[in-house]
């Protein structure tokens, strides 16, 4: 295994071409909904996105997946563990209609920013 693969990952993860989007969706929130602080989460969310990756090329190379596969399946276990996440803190006050909307909103997200976005991140850099 080379180290170098997973700093690769690690760096295109956490790029902007990828950050950027969930940036501009979290700063629409409605601040009375949330219960967390946007300046932390700008400090986090980088670092999670770029350790997301690592974890789906660890994922890959144990399950020899190709790169599509590979994406496919962070695409549905990324928002899946911030689910959990944002249910177990309590990250959020919604009623049950925008629990559902939040979480469908959420795995669309998802799909297209690392199918698209980090799919072609990773194709091309």
């Amino acid at each position: 295994m080379h180290n170098n693969e997973y700093l690769r990952a690690f760096v295109i993860g956490s790029s902007f071409f990828v950050f950027a989007p969930f940036f501009f969706a979290v700063s629409r929130f409605d601040p009375k909904k949330t219960n967390f602080d946007y300046v932390s989460y700008t400090l986090l969310a980088p670092i999670g996105l770029g350790f997301m990756n690592v974890i789906s090329l660890i994922i890959a190379k144990l399950f020899h997946l190709s790169k599509r596969m590979r994406y496919l399946v962070i695409s549905i276990l990324a928002p899946t563990y911030v689910t959990c996440m944002i249910l177990f803190f309590k990250l959020y006050n919604y009623t049950k209609k925008e629990w559902f909307n939040h979480i469908w909103k959420l795995y669309l997200f998802y799909f297209i920013v690392v199918n698209v976005n980090l799919y072609l991140l990773d194709k091309y850099v």
